[in-house]
């Protein structure tokens, strides 16, 4: 499975430029002509695109996955305030797990700032 990637504002556009010169479909909000878009066009956004959104803006994303029937999924990272090297561990951790996984459809990928991960459907 390819995974394909949209990267929320608050995820440093430089993580989808490494991401591409290492073969990963993945851009960013600014890339889309979204910088400063609502949540909600984003999440739009992705869907469009059969992308994968990336956040650390936990409360919005949660509540915009369970509430739409069908999405590509989203991955939550639980700190908004790490460094870019760490965001770029994280995705590329995030990009394994769908990996093994198949897809990312209607589920949720909880990434915390240790690596830890779990899944969750959603919409239920």
């Amino acid at each position: 499975m390819r995974v394909k990637l949209l990267l929320d504002e608050n995820i440093s556009p430089k993580i989808a430029e490494v991401l591409r010169r290492e073969g990963v479909d993945a851009c960013g909000v600014r890339d889309r002509g979204l910088l400063e878009a609502s949540d909600a066009e984003v999440f739009r956004r992705a869907f469009a695109e059969d992308r994968v959104v990336v956040t650390a803006n936990v409360d919005d994303f949660y509540a915009l996955a369970h509430s739409y029937d069908l999405h590509a999924g989203v991955v939550l990272v639980e700190s908004g305030d790490l460094a870019r090297d760490d965001q770029l561990v994280l995705v590329r951790a995030a990009i394994a797990a769908i990996s093994e996984r198949g897809d990312l459809i209607n589920t949720i990928l909880w990434i915390a700032p240790d690596g830890a991960q779990s899944f969750e459907p959603a919409p239920r």
